[in-house]
C-alpha cells in the first residue's frame, strides 16, 4: 500500500476518533437519564491470589491427551484437491503428511470424491480418476493416522462434473432444461435423480473400509446456498424432480404451481427437505452403519439451512462470513446457536496460496479464534502431481499454514469450555428469513443480520446471535440490549417476553417494519410491540424505492434523514444522509422525535426523462415525518428506526461504496455511539484509543468462573495487505457491581501483570500496543 493510501487511511481514522469524541460527550449526557443497565446474577467468588491458568501447563496438558477428535480440536487442516481428468498423482504424501503435522495441524481433512467426481480411492461403486495409481485417500488415511491427526472424509455432494457428462439426465435443469453450474466451472447435480443412490452406495463403501472419524459433505443443498446467497432461482426442473413432486402431490403439477406464493413455497418446503433434510438422515444411516460414532459435519450454517439441519449435525460448520474489518460474524451467528464445537474456515486462496503472506491468514485465523471458533484451514491446491521438482506438494503452503496458527496454536488450549460473557443480542428470525425467502427477497435477510452484529461489535461490548427458539424469559435475562434488525415476523409469545423485559430495564432497538407479522404471517394493523416503542405504523412509502415496473431499486438512495434537535441526533447537525429501500410512516404516542424524514427532490422515472444528475435524486425541501424515535417504558428504553438500517450497512450505491468502501460512514459512526449511549455502563466494554474498526474484542468466562479471557485482535492488516501498523492503546472497562476486577494479566504473547484501576463506578485496564493478537485474564471478585 502506498503512502499516499496510507495517510488517506490514517486521516479517515483521525476524523473517525474526533467524531467519536464528539458524540461520547452528548451521548454520555443523554446517557446519564437512562438510569443502570439490568444487573447480572451474581458472579461467584474469586480466589484469594491472582493464581492466573497457567499456559504452559494447560498447553502440556493438552498434548498429552494424544489423538484430538475433530470435533475438539482448534487446528483442521484441509487438503483442498480438485484434480482434473488429465492430472496425475506423482505426489510424495509421507513428507507432506509430515509437514501437515509440523504445521500445528491435528485433524485432516482428506478427498474421498472431489468436485469433478472422481472417486480418489480403489471405488467398487464409485467413478475413479482415470489416472488413480493407487488408493491415494487410503494412503492419505494412514499416514494421517501414523503422525497422530484424526482424519476427516471430504465429499462432494453436489458437484460431480464427470458424472453429468456421462449421464446428463443427473444434472440440475433450470425450467429451460439448462444444466446448471457453478461459476462457469462445475456441474451439479439432482438429487431426485438415481444419482442419489450412487452417494448412498459410495458412503456405504467409504465407512465400511476406512477407519475415519468424521464425514464432511460438502456442496450439500447447494440450491439453497445459492439461494441465500444470490437469489438464484433454488428449483430442479429435471424429469426426475418433476415426476416425484407429481407422484406425491396429484392434481397440482409441478411446474403449474410456481406462479402463486402457497404454490412457491410449497414446493421450496418440499424440496428443501427432499434434497437437503432427507438426504442428510440417509448418508448419516449409511455411515454410522459401520462406524455408528462417526460425526457428521456439512458446509453450512444457520444462515443457509435451517434448524432440523443444525440439530441433526455433530456440530455446526460454515466458511467465514467476515467484515470489510475482519470480523468473524459468522463465527457469532454459528455461537448464538447454542451448540458446542462450532467450526469456522479460514480461506487461503485466490490466487494460488504460494502468493499469498502468511500474515494474512494468520489474522484470519485469529479473527475465528477471538470468537472460540475451532479453526479450519483451507488452501488452494497444496498438492500438485510433479510440483517443485517432483515432490509434489508446496512448501510454502504449509509454511502459511503454520503461520496461520501462531497464535491458535498457544492459546487454544485456553478455550475449551469457555462461556461468552453477555452483553448485547441480536434477534435471528429464522421466522422471518423463511419469510423473505417467500418473498424472493433471501439476501436481505442475511444484510439485516451481519449488518446488525458488525455495528454492535463497533460498539466494544460482547455481541451475540439469538435465535428465535432461544429466546427465553431466563435467556433473555442476562442481556441489556436487544436489537431487532428488520424483524418482520414476531409472535405473539415473542413479543409479551420482549416487552416484559423492557419494562424491568432492557434497551431495545428496533428498525424497519418490526413484527408487522404474526407467527403465522399474518398481518398486523400496527407494530407488535407499538406500546414499548411509542409509535403505530401507518403505511409503507414506496414511491421512491421502486421503478415504474415495480421493482425495488437495488443499491439506490431513495430517502434521508434529518435531525429533529434532539440530543441522539447531534451529530447530523444541519445536515442530511440517505439510505435505500422503502421508509415507514409514523405516528408517535409518548415517543420522542429523533430524526425526520427529508423525501427525495423526485420521484426517479427514466422512462419518462425524470432524473436528477447521475445518481439518485438529492433531498428536496419537503419533510416526510418521523423517521426516528426515542422512548422510556417502565425502567427501559426503545429506540425505533422506520428504515431498513442495518441492512443498509450492505445494501448501498456501488458509486458510493467504491469510495467508502465499508459501508456509509454515518451508519459506522451513528449506531455504535447509539447503543453506548442509551446503555452507558455495560458489564464490559473494550475501546481502542483513539478508536479504530480494525480492533476487536470478546470476554470468555473461563471453566472455573474466576476469570475472565479477553481477546484482543489487530486485524489492520486485512486492509494494508500484510503490513502491520502499530495498533493504539486498548481501555478495558467493567462495571464493578457485576464484574469486580481485582487483576490483569496477558498470557500470550508473554506474561505480565497490568495495573486495574478501581472507582466506585468502574474498573479499567490499559493495554498499551497488543500487536496483532494478545490475550489476558481479568481475575474477578
Amino acid at each position: 500500500m502506498g503512502n499516499h493510501r496510507r495517510s488517506e487511511l490514517l486521516r479517515e481514522g483521525s476524523q473517525n476518533a474526533t467524531t467519536l469524541t464528539t458524540r461520547r460527550g452528548f451521548l454520555g449526557t443523554v446517557g446519564a437519564t437512562f438510569g443502570t443497565a439490568m444487573l447480572a446474577p451474581a458472579l461467584p467468588g474469586s480466589a484469594s491470589k491472582a493464581d492466573y491458568p497457567q499456559l504452559a501447563g494447560l498447553c502440556a496438558e493438552h498434548q498429552r491427551e494424544g489423538v484430538i477428535s475433530p470435533d475438539k480440536t482448534y487446528r483442521t487442516m484441509e487438503w483442498s484437491i480438485h484434480i482434473p481428468p488429465e492430472g496425475k498423482f506423482d505426489i510424495n504424501l509421507a513428507p507432506a503428511m509430515a509437514l501437515t503435522r509440523e504445521a500445528g495441524t491435528e485433524t485432516v481433512l482428506l478427498y474421498a470424491q472431489d468436485h469433478w467426481g472422481y472417486a480418489l480411492y480403489t471405488s467398487d461403486v464409485g467413478v475413479r480418476h482415470p489416472n488413480l495409481d493407487r488408493d491415494f485417500f487410503g494412503t492419505e488415511v494412514s499416514l494421517a493416522t501414523q503422525n497422530g491427526m484424526s482424519v476427516i472424509c471430504y465429499y462432494s455432494l453436489q458437484f460431480n462434473t464427470q458424472i453429468v457428462l456421462s449421464h446428463p439426465d443427473y444434472a440440475w435443469v433450470n425450467e429451460q432444461g439448462e444444466r446448471q453450474r457453478w461459476d462457469g466451472r462445475w456441474n451439479i447435480t439432482c438429487l431426485d435423480s438415481p444419482y442419489r443412490q450412487y452417494v448412498l452406495g459410495m458412503i456405504d463403501e467409504i465407512f465400511s473400509r476406512y477407519a475415519v472419524d468424521e464425514l464432511f459433505l460438502d456442496i450439500f443443498g447447494i440450491q439453497f446456498w445459492a439461494y441465500e446467497g444470490s437469489g438464484r432461482n433454488p428449483f430442479c426442473f429435471c424429469k426426475y424432480t418433476e415426476e416425484a413432486w407429481n407422484q406425491e402431490h396429484p392434481g397440482d403439477p409441478y411446474r403449474e404451481g410456481f406462479g402463486t406464493r402457497e404454490g412457491w413455497e410449497r414446493r421450496y418446503r418440499w424440496h428443501q427437505h427432499r434434497t437437503t433434510v432427507a438426504m442428510l438422515d440417509e448418508i448419516m444411516a449409511n455411515a454410522r452403519k459401520h462406524r455408528p460414532h462417526a460425526l457428521i459435519a456439512l458446509n453450512g450454517g444457520p444462515e443457509v439451512f435451517p434448524d432440523e439441519i443444525q440439530q441433526r449435525v455433530s456440530f455446526p460448520y460454515a466458511e467465514p462470513i467476515l467484515s470489510a474489518t475482519g470480523i468473524a460474524l459468522g463465527a457469532i451467528l454459528l455461537r448464538g446457536w447454542g451448540r458446542p464445537d462450532y467450526q469456522a474456515g479460514i480461506w487461503n486462496w485466490y490466487p494460488y496460496a504460494d502468493q499469498n503472506p502468511g500474515s494474512l491468514a494468520r489474522v484470519r485465523a485469529d479473527a475465528l479464534l477471538v470468537q472460540n471458533a475451532r479453526t479450519f484451514f483451507i488452501g488452494e491446491t497444496p498438492l500438485v502431481s510433479g510440483l517443485n521438482g517432483g515432490q509434489g506438494y508446496s512448501d510454502d503452503w504449509f509454511k502459511v499454514a503454520k503461520e496461520a496458527w501462531h497464535d491458535v496454536r498457544n492459546v487454544d488450549c485456553l478455550l475449551e469450555g469457555a462461556e461468552p460473557v453477555l452483553s448485547s443480542a441480536v434477534f435471528y428470525s429464522q421466522s422471518t428469513q423463511e419469510e423473505l425467502a417467500a418473498q424472493k427477497r433471501p439476501t436481505d435477510f442475511r444484510h439485516s443480520m451481519v449488518g446488525a452484529l458488525e455495528l454492535l461489535t463497533y460498539a466494544g461490548r460482547p455481541v451475540e446471535s439469538l435465535p428465535e427458539f432461544r429466546l427465553t424469559v431466563d435467556r433473555l435475562s442476562k442481556f441489556d440490549t436487544l436489537v431487532l434488525p428488520e424483524v418482520e415476523v414476531l409472535s405473539d409469545h415473542h413479543a409479551e417476553l420482549i416487552r416484559a423485559w423492557v419494562e424491568k430495564g432492557g434497551t431495545l432497538i428496533g428498525t424497519g417494519k418490526c413484527g408487522l407479522l404474526d407467527e403465522k404471517r399474518h398481518a398486523r394493523p400496527n407494530f407488535a410491540l407499538a406500546d414499548v416503542f411509542g409509535v403505530d405504523y401507518v403505511s409503507e412509502e414506496r414511491k421512491y424505492a421502486y421503478d415504474s415496473e415495480g421493482k425495488l431499486r437495488q443499491q439506490f438512495i431513495s430517502t434521508y434523514l434529518e435531525s429533529a434537535g434532539h440530543p441522539l441526533a447531534a451529530f447530523l447537525g444541519k445536515g442530511t444522509v440517505g439510505l435505500p429501500g422503502t421508509f415507514l410512516k409514523l405516528k408517535t404516542r409518548n415517543a420522542k422525535e429523533v430524526m425526520r424524514y427529508v423525501l427525495p427532490y423526485m420521484v426517479q422515472d427514466l422512462e419518462h426523462y425524470k432524473w436528477y444528475n447521475w445518481s439518485a435524486p438529492p433531498p428536496g425541501e419537503e419533510k416526510g415525518g418521523t423517521a426516528v424515535t426515542y422512548n422510556e417504558f417502565g425502567k427501559g428504553r426503545a429506540m425505533f428506526l422506520g428504515v431498513p438500517m442495518f441492512r443498509a450497512l450492505s445494501d448501498w450505491p456501488s458509486y458510493i461504496s467504491s469510495f467508502q468502501y465499508r459501508g456509509p460512514y454515518w451508519i459506522h459512526n451513528w449506531v455504535p455511539a447509539l447503543v453506548r449511549g442509551l446503555v452507558p455502563n455495560p458489564v464490559v466494554e473494550l475501546r481502542s484509543e483513539p478508536s479504530s474498526e480494525y480492533i476487536h474484542g470478546t470476554f470468555f468466562w473461563d471453566k472455573s468462573k474466576r476469570f475472565v479471557l479477553v481477546q484482543i485482535l489487530n486485524s489492520i492488516q486485512s486492509a494494508t495487505q500484510g503490513e502491520l501498523w502499530k495498533a493504539p492503546s486498548v481501555r478495558i472497562r467493567t462495571d464493578p457491581q457485576r464484574l469486580h476486577v481485582v487483576g490483569a494479566r496477558t498470557v500470550w504473547p508473554g506474561g505480565r501483570d497490568l495495573p486495574v484501576e478501581s472507582t466506585p463506578s468502574r474498573d479499567q485496564v490499559i493495554v498499551g500496543d497488543p500487536g496483532i493478537y494478545t490475550a489476558l485474564y481479568l481475575q474477578v471478585a
